[in-house]
C-alpha cells in the first residue's frame, strides 16, 4: 500500500505558524480594505488547520529540538492521532465561533500567545519540555485577563496556582526519574489534576468572565491541553494513583453539584458544568484499563464541542429568535449528559461500566447523581434564554453553525473509523472501548450504566419545574455551603497572616535601624554559638 512519508519537521508548521501567521497578517490588514480585512481571521485559521492536516499520515511523528544524555535533558515535541485530533478540535470551533461573531482586533498579541503557548503545551514530548510549556501557558493566560480586564484577583491566583503546580510536576517527573515511582506518580496526577482547573484548584482557570468569548480562550483550550497531557499519561511510565483520583474526583463530583444552582449567569454555569464534564477524562485514564484513552478521548471531545455550542447559543439569543438558540443549547447538553448519538455517549457510558467492574459502584452513583443536579440549571437556562434586541443571523454565521454541526455529527455517528484513522494504537484504544460497552458479558454494569445516563437527563428536567421551590427553601444554605468549599475563607487567613508576619518584620527591621545595641547582641549569639559547638 503506498504510503506519503512525512517529515518530521512539519510538526514546526502548526507550532510556530499561529505567533508569526499573526504577525504577518497584522501587517497585511493595515494596508487593505475593510472587507477583505475582516476575512483575514477566517484565513488565517484555515491556514492554521492546513497546517495541522499535513502532519496526518500514519503513526506518531516526533521532533527533538535539544537533547543532552549527560544531563537527561531534552526538549521534543511529538504528533500523534490523538494530539491531532485535540488540536483540530481547538481550532474548528473557534473558526465557526469567529464566523458567528467576528474578532474586534485581526491581531489580538495576547490571544494569539494563548493560542500558540496551548499548541506548545498540547504537543509537548517529554517532561521538561511539557514544564516549560506549563510555564508558559500560564503566563500567556495571566497577561491575556489583565488585558481584558478579565478577574484581576484571581489572574494572580491563576499564575500562583499554576507556577506551583508545574513546580509539582517537576518534582513528580525527578522521582520518576530517580526510581520512586509511586511519589512521582501521586505528584504528577495531582499536578494534572491542577491543569484541568478541578477543584480544589479551581482558581487556575478563570471561574466566570465578562465576555462571552471567556468561554473559548479561558475554558475550552486550557481544557484541550490539560485532556491532551492525562491521555498521554503513558510517557511517564507509572501506573495512575487511582486513589487521589477517585478521592478527589468524589469531592470535586460532589461541589460541582452545589456550585451550579449559586450561578445567575449563561456562562458561569457553563463553566461549572463544563468542568464536571471534564472531570470524567482522569475517571477514564484512571479506572479504564485498556480502554482508558479512547473513553477520555470521547469525553473531551464532547465538552470541548459542548462549550462551542453553549457559546453559539448565547450569541445568537434575540428576542425574535428563541426557538434557535434553545435548540442549540438543548444539543449542547445532551452532549453534556452524553446521551446516544452524542460524542460522549460511549466514552461517559465506558466510564461507568468501567467504575462498577473496578468496584467503584459508589463513585459511579456519585456521577450519576451529581451530573443529575448539574442538568437542573441548565435546563432551565434553555428554557429562559433570550434576547433583549431584534436581530436576523447573516448567511455567514449559519455556515459557522454548520461547520460546528458537522464535526459533532461527525464525532457522534463515526467515532470508530475516526479512531482507526488516527492511526494503529488509537484504533487499538477503540477497539477495546468497544469490548467494555458493546461487546461484553457485563450485562448488569451496561445496564446500570445507561440507565444512569437516561434518568440523569429525564429526571432533570421532570425535577427542573419544581427546582426553583427547593433553591427558595434551601437557597441559602446551598449560597453558605458554597461559599464555604469556594476557599476564599482561606486565602482571606492566609492573606491577613501574610500581612501580620509583614507588619511583624517591618517593625522588627526599624528597631535594628534605630538601635545598634539589637546588632550587637545578635553578633554576640552568633559567637555564643560557635563557643558551644567548638566545646
Amino acid at each position: 500500500m503506498w504510503r506519503v512519508m512525512i517529515p518530521d519537521w512539519f510538526l514546526l508548521f502548526p507550532i510556530l505558524f499561529p505567533l508569526l501567521g499573526g504577525l504577518l497578517f497584522a501587517l497585511i490588514a493595515a494596508r487593505l480594505p475593510l472587507r477583505a480585512r475582516n476575512a483575514l481571521p477566517i484565513l488565517f485559521l484555515i491556514l492554521q488547520i492546513i497546517a495541522l492536516l499535513v502532519n496526518i499520515a500514519p503513526g506518531s511523528h516526533r521532533l527533538a529540538l535539544a537533547d543532552w544524555s549527560a544531563a537527561a535533558f531534552g526538549l521534543g515535541f511529538q504528533m500523534d492521532g490523538i494530539t491531532l485530533l485535540l488540536l483540530l478540535a481547538m481550532c474548528v470551533p473557534l473558526l465557526a465561533l469567529w464566523l458567528i461573531a467576528p474578532p474586534r482586533r485581526l491581531f489580538d498579541l495576547w490571544g494569539i500567545l494563548v493560542l500558540t503557548a496551548a499548541i506548545w503545551l498540547t504537543t509537548a514530548g517529554n517532561t521538561i519540555t511539557i514544564y516549560i510549556a506549563w510555564a508558559c501557558f500560564d503566563l500567556t493566560i495571566f497577561l491575556w485577563r489583565i488585558a481584558r480586564d478579565i478577574e484581576h484577583e484571581t489572574a494572580v491566583r491563576g499564575i500562583v496556582i499554576g507556577q506551583l503546580t508545574g513546580l509539582i510536576f517537576l518534582l513528580g517527573s525527578i522521582a520518576l526519574a530517580a526510581g520512586q515511582s509511586a511519589q512521582g506518580a501521586v505528584l504528577i496526577g495531582l499536578a494534572l489534576w491542577a491543569r484541568l482547573g478541578m477543584f480544589p484548584f479551581h482558581y487556575l482557570l478563570p471561574m466566570r468572565g465578562v465576555d462571552v468569548s471567556d468561554l473559548w480562550f479561558a475554558r475550552g483550550i486550557p481544557l484541550i491541553a490539560a485532556a491532551n497531557l492525562w491521555l498521554h499519561w503513558s510517557i511517564f511510565n507509572a501506573d495512575v494513583p487511582y486513589i487521589l483520583i477517585g478521592t478527589l474526583a468524589g469531592v470535586a463530583l460532589i461541589v460541582y453539584a452545589l456550585w451550579v444552582w449559586r450561578e445567575e449567569t449563561l456562562t458561569r454555569a457553563i463553566s461549572v458544568g463544563a468542568s464536571q464534564v471534564i472531570l470524567f477524562v482522569p475517571l477514564a485514564i484512571t479506572f479504564g484499563s485498556e480502554a482508558n484513552v479512547a473513553l477520555g478521548l470521547w469525553v473531551a471531545l464532547a465538552a470541548i464541542f459542548a462549550i462551542a455550542l453553549f457559546e453559539i447559543a448565547i450569541r445568537w439569543r434575540a428576542e425574535n429568535l428563541n426557538r434557535f438558540p434553545r435548540l442549540i443549547w438543548f444539543a449542547a447538553l445532551f452532549a453534556f449528559a452524553g446521551l446516544p448519538l452524542t460524542p460522549a455517549f460511549l466514552g461517559r457510558l465506558g466510564v461507568y461500566v468501567a467504575l462498577w467492574e473496578s468496584n467503584n459502584g459508589l463513585l459511579m452513583l456519585i456521577a450519576g447523581i451529581s451530573t443529575l443536579i448539574v442538568l437542573i440549571p441548565l435546563w432551565g437556562f434553555g428554557f429562559a434564554i433570550r434576547g433583549g434586541e431584534l436581530r436576523e443571523p447573516h448567511r455567514v454565521e449559519y455556515v459557522g453553525l454548520a461547520i460546528i454541526a458537522l464535526a459533532f455529527v461527525a464525532l457522534a455517528l463515526a467515532p470508530m473509523p475516526i479512531a482507526h484513522a488516527l492511526g494503529r494504537q488509537a484504533g487499538a484504544f477503540a477497539e477495546r472501548a468497544l469490548d467494555l460497552v458493546i461487546r461484553t458479558d457485563d450485562v448488569v454494569g451496561v445496564g446500570l450504566g445507561t440507565a444512569i445516563l437516561v434518568l440523569a437527563v429525564i429526571g432533570s428536567f421532570l425535577v427542573q419545574p419544581s427546582a426553583r421551590e427547593i433553591y427558595r427553601q434551601w437557597g441559602t444554605l446551598i449560597r453558605n455551603l458554597a461559599g464555604v468549599l469556594d476557599l476564599e475563607w482561606g486565602e482571606r487567613f492566609l492573606g491577613t497572616l501574610g500581612y501580620r508576619v509583614s507588619a511583624l518584620v517591618r517593625d522588627v527591621s526599624t528597631i535594628t535601624e534605630e538601635n545598634p545595641t539589637v546588632w550587637l547582641l545578635f553578633v554576640a549569639l552568633w559567637v555564643a554559638i560557635f563557643v558551644m559547638i567548638a566545646r
